[in-house]
Formats: structure tokens, C-alpha cells, sequence
């Protein structure tokens, strides 16, 4: 999963740079922004049916599991038709509260609200996948996908462009980004469910689903929404171009190292969910987050230390040099979540659909109110700032509700990873290297993946021996 998620990363990236070079950071800001309004409408009619999916069927017994994917099936086929509904009622009153009634980008909000039953349906079709531990056809799947659509996709916003219709063409390059994905996804997902589709589901198995996807749904919503109203402060109160700058940085920060994210959500979930008792589910976490940082630590390394030469290689060079300030508070949040996700899908896994929706709505209150409180006195540089301590507080929040649960820390192994990475990335970012900029980089960023690689080794066998 890991492997597959970089082989879609690089097909993002390649989709950006073509956004950036024909259309500039207006593009690459309103492409932004439409994915993160498809993102929270999927989640919103999704119903968080691609968590309580799999959390459903992995933790069933395997004789019951036909009549699970039954239940999963049919209440995600409603939630595709609802999506698409509320997305057509929802874009222009979002278009003209996001971007102004006047020139307010009504037609591009309502082109790319047309793939939200698709992220719906590859959510369904993907956790079906995933639940039952296919996660070959999974990972194959996903990078078919992101080619597929890439080149489709350029050709169209190129088309567009020429025409003197840009963000058109922006809008139908995002469609068609999440309609191939999807249409594939089917495709992958039919043949493991066939005939489990004919199974009258049982209204119990309904019940669950309302009941906890419900609860996951407000968690994904609230997280949605709180990057949503980032993007927003800084688009009402910096501009178009400004949000460019934003969501470049935030792009290359939070993507270079998504392979790891993906795999967590992917493998780690299931099998933190299937975990026969907390002390197990505790020891999974600890591991995911030491194996997560031993994997993206050489990553944001050469991040911080590279910033300037990732922004002109993956953009346009003369366009997005205020991107590149902001870039490294954007590793610091994403070295955060590093630490916090893993702690954050056991709660989801592990706890009651109560305790994860007050958690998840106290840390995504701080992250919404952050970029309110600082965009407006330190500009683009408070939203760096805003989204680097909105993953502080998470983390910190998510530390003592692990203790609050389980009634014990984190190990002092694990401590010593989370301490020690950060040191590590304190260091880069003081380092002659980050101060020189260009390819210097390279140097620190060789001696920490060599060390990473001999300790994830020597986990890995000390693992597999005991």
C-alpha cells in the first residue's frame, strides 16, 4: 500500500505541475479548494461507510461475513443517489459564500461536485477490498486509477485552457480524477462480492451502520470542515493566489510522506480493530507510530532541508517562492499527525462513537479557530502557524485520552522515537544545509534514511524472532 500510494502521489504531483504551469496558483488554489468541497460532502452523505465498512466486517466471523457485505453494499448504493443530490442542491450557495456571487466560480463548483457519488463509491467498493484483506487488487487498483485519470485529465484542462477557459478546465480535470478512480474500483471489487449483493440485509447490520457511521461521519466532517475553513480565511482574507501558496506547501508536505498515511488506513485500522484485547491494540499503535516514523523521517528531512527545490521542481519556479517560508511548519504538522494518528484510529477501532466524537470535535474546534485567530495579523505565515499548532493540541489531546483509556502512556521506546525524530527534524531545520538551500540537503537527508533503514531492519527482525 505504501508502494502503491507513492505511484499515486507522483500522478498528483504531475496533474499540479500541469495546473500550476498552464493555469498558475489561481488554478492550483481553486483545485484546492473544490477537492476539500468534494471531500466534505463525501463525508458528509458518505456517512463514514468506508470505516464502519470494514470495522463491520473485519471483526465478523467468517461464515457471517457474505451477509456484512450485503448490509455494507446496500447502504452504500442509497448513500451514492443522496450524494449526488446534496451535492447539486449545495454547490452554488458554496461557490458564492466561498468565492464572491460575482465571478464566484459557479460553474466550476458544480462540474467537480459531480464526483461525489464517485468518492462514495470507491469509499464503498475500496472497504470491501480492504475488510477482507485484498489489498493487492487494493493497491494495483489505486494506481491504475491515478494514471488512468492523469491522462485523461490533461488533455482536457489543456483543451480548455487554449480555449480561454482555465478553471473549467481544472474543474473537469478533478471530475474525471475521481470518476475513473471509481468506475475502477467496481471493477476491482465485483468479483469478491458477487452474490453477497442478492442477500436481503439484515436490519440490525443497518442499525450499526447508521449508529457508528454516523459518529465516524461527524469525525471525518468536523476534520473536513476545519481544513475547509482554512483555506477559506485564507482565501476571503488573502486571495485566490495566496490559497495557491497555501495549498501548494500544504501538498508538498502532507503528500511526500501520505504513503505512510495510506498505509496506515489501509492495513493498520483493520487490524487494530481485529485486535483481541487492548494491551494487543495498544502494542499496534506503539508500532505503527515507531514504523511511521522511522519511514517519513528521511522524507520531511530532505523537506526541510530541500524546501526550495521541491517548490521549484513541483511548481512553477517564479510563481510560488511564497510558498516555500510557510513549508516548514507545514512538516511539523505533518510530523504530528504522524505521532497522533495512529492513536487516533485505535480510539476509532476501540472506543465508543460518544468518546470519538467529543475528542475529534474539541481538537477540530482548535484547528478551525486557529487559522480565524492568525491568518489576519501574520498573513499567509499564520497559516503555516495555525496548521502546525492544531496538530500540537491533537497530538496532546490524543496522548492523555490514551491514558485516559487504557490507564497507561506510551512506552519509553515509543517516547524515544517521538523525541528523537523531532530532535532530528529541529536539527534539519537549523542545519547549514536548510540555510544554504539548493542540494545540500542531500547530505543529511542520506544519514538519516541510512540510520532510519538499519533501525526499521533491526525492528523488523527482532519482531520477527520473538
Amino acid at each position: 500500500m505504501g508502494g502503491a500510494s507513492v505511484l499515486v502521489l507522483v500522478a498528483g504531483f504531475f496533474r499540479t505541475k500541469i495546473i500550476a504551469v498552464l493555469v498558475g496558483p489561481a488554478g492550483v488554489g481553486l483545485a484546492g479548494s473544490l477537492v476539500n468541497f468534494n471531500n466534505v460532502l463525501a463525508m458528509l452523505v458518505g456517512w463514514g461507510l468506508s470505516t464502519s465498512g470494514v470495522r463491520m466486517i473485519a471483526s465478523a466471523p467468517v461464515e457471517q461475513r457474505p451477509q456484512k457485505v450485503s448490509a455494507v453494499l446496500h447502504f452504500g448504493y442509497r448513500l451514492m443517489g443522496y450524494s449526488l443530490l446534496v451535492a447539486l442542491l449545495l454547490s452554488v450557495p458554496v461557490a458564492w459564500y466561498t468565492f464572491g456571487r460575482i465571478d464566484g466560480h459557479t460553474l466550476e463548483m458544480i462540474l467537480a461536485s459531480l464526483g461525489v457519488p464517485c468518492l462514495v463509491g470507491a469509499g464503498v467498493w475500496g472497504a470491501l477490498l480492504q475488510a477482507e484483506g485484498h489489498l493487492k487488487p487494493l493497491a494495483r487498483t489505486q494506481i491504475l486509477s491515478a494514471f488512468a485519470g492523469l491522462l485523461v485529465g490533461i488533455p482536457v484542462i489543456y483543451f480548455f485552457q487554449q480555449a480561454g477557459l482555465p478553471l473549467v478546465g481544472v474543474a473537469l480535470g478533478i471530475l474525471i480524477a475521481m470518476g475513473v478512480p471509481a468506475w475502477l474500483m467496481y471493477r476491482a471489487a465485483r468479483p469478491y462480492y458477487q452474490g453477497t449483493q442478492d442477500l436481503r440485509p439484515e436490519a440490525a447490520d443497518i442499525e450499526v451502520l447508521v449508529k457508528l457511521g454516523g459518529a465516524l461521519m461527524l469525525v471525518g466532517l468536523m476534520s473536513q470542515l476545519s481544513a475547509y475553513i482554512s483555506r477559506l480565511v485564507v482565501i476571503r482574507q488573502l486571495g485566490l493566489e495566496a490559497a495557491g501558496h497555501y495549498q501548494a506547501a500544504l501538498a508538498i508536505a502532507s503528500s511526500l510522506p501520505g504513503f505512510v498515511f495510506a498505509a496506515m488506513a489501509t492495513d493498520f485500522f483493520p487490524r487494530v480493530a481485529a485486535a483481541r484485547d487492548e494491551n494487543e491494540a495498544q502494542h499496534l499503535v506503539e508500532k505503527q507510530i515507531q514504523a511511521g516514523l522511522l519511514l517519513a523521517l528521511p522524507v520531511l528531512t530532505a523537506l526541510l532541508t530541500m524546501g526550495r527545490v521541491c517548490i521549484h521542481w513541483l511548481y512553477a519556479t517564479q510563481h510560488f517562492e511564497p510558498a516555500i517560508p510557510i513549508l516548514g511548519f507545514m512538516v511539523w504538522g505533518v510530523f504530528l499527525r504522524l505521532v497522533s494518528w495512529p492513536i487516533g484510529f485505535w480510539l476509532q477501532a476501540r472506543g465508543s462513537s460518544h468518546q470519538v466524537v467529543i475528542v475529534e470535535l474539541i481538537s477540530n474546534i482548535i484547528i478551525a479557530l486557529l487559522p480565524i485567530l492568525l491568518v489576519t495579523p501574520f498573513g499567509l505565515m499564520g497559516a503555516a502557524w495555525a496548521y502546525a499548532g492544531g496538530y500540537l493540541a491533537y497530538a496532546v489531546l490524543m496522548y492523555f485520552v490514551l491514558r485516559w483509556r487504557t490507564g497507561r502512556w506510551l512506552g519509553a521506546t515509543t517516547c524515544g522515537f517521538v523525541l528523537g525524530s523531532g530532535l532530528v527534524l529541529a536539527l534539519a531545520q537549523s542545519s547549514p544545509a536548510m540555510i544554504w538551500g539548493d542540494f545540500w540537503g542531500l547530505i543529511p537527508s542520506g544519514l538519516i534514511t541510512l540510520v532510519s533503514a538499519v533501525i526499521y531492519y533491526l525492528t523488523m527482525k527482532r519482531e520477527a524472532t520473538s
